[in-house]
């Protein structure tokens, strides 16, 4: 059950065959991983929420903020050795798995190929398949305003306004903003490591649909009704090929649920999993 104490959290480095990663983890309980977006958001609200129930712990992907090694992943083949590798030394036998987006992926291309790595998955607004009916919006190259009218229904949440705000600014140092630097800046770098793994094809893995059948875990389908990035089709099409899979759409939710819809997003991964 969700409370408002404040959550503990332990950062750590972890040697990795392709270089150092950050790690970050909190709570107790129930080992539950999250594999991040393409906007690297290792500080999401409802990553203090689920480490009220859970041992929630965040590898922070090659690339992406403190983490080494994006020159030796050139794929999402790659990227699945990787997080074997963050597996096994951690000890990590069989974790639930929560992915967004670009972290949905990882988790089902890690599920699809090695179905003994996870005891259950939670993917949000997941990419990884390319539907020519409902095809996913084009990220690379978008202003931040564009963004953030792609991953927020609410224009108003503090971090669209903040990059709707970057997006306005004219270089005049002497304007006075209100820009989180720590949560706006960190996404360029971020894309450019997401660009190594999803340009080409962009987004997604020809072959994944049709080894969607292979995942054999508790599966848990989230979409925002109102991404600008993926489709709800995608969630959709998820859910119904995937043995098993339950589908839950958020109304007033775009593509950053972990940041617009903590609270609800995190109810629906208690409910999923249970609690102890």
């Amino acid at each position: 059950m969700s409370t408002t104490a404040a959550v503990d959290w332990r950062t750590e480095p972890l040697a990795t065959a392709v270089g150092t990663v950050r790690v970050l983890r909190a709570g107790a309980g129930r080992a539950l991983v999250y594999l991040h977006s393409a906007g690297g958001e290792t500080a999401a609200p409802v990553l203090d929420d689920l480490a009220r129930s859970y041992e929630v712990i965040v590898p922070e992907f090659c690339g992406f903020g403190e983490s080494e090694g994006i020159e030796h992943i050139d794929d999402m083949e790659d990227a699945v050795f990787h997080l074997l590798d963050v597996w096994e030394r951690l000890g990590l036998e069989c974790p639930a798995v929560m992915g967004l987006s670009l972290g949905g992926w990882m988790a089902l291309e890690l599920a699809t190929r090695y179905p003994d790595a996870v005891s259950a998955l939670v993917l949000v607004n997941p990419v990884g398949i390319h539907l020519d009916e409902a095809p996913v919006a084009e990220l690379f190259g978008r202003s931040p305003s564009e963004l953030a009218e792609m991953l927020f229904a609410d224009q108003q949440h503090p971090i669209a306004a903040a990059m709707h705000a970057l997006d306005a600014f004219s270089g005049d140092v002497g304007r006075s903003t209100e820009i989180p630097l720590e949560v706006v800046l960190p996404m360029w770098k971020a894309l450019a490591a997401t660009a190594k793994l999803g340009w080409d094809p962009y987004l997604h893995n020809p072959k994944l649909r049709r080894r969607l059948g292979r995942i054999r875990v508790p599966t848990l389908v989230v979409a925002g009704a109102r991404d600008g990035l993926v489709p709800t089709a995608v969630a959709e099409t998820f859910a119904a090929e995937i043995p098993g899979a339950r589908l839950e759409v958020l109304d007033d939710a775009a593509h950053w649920l972990v940041f617009e819809k903590p609270a609800e997003l995190a109810a629906l991964v208690r409910g999923f999993l249970g609690t102890d």
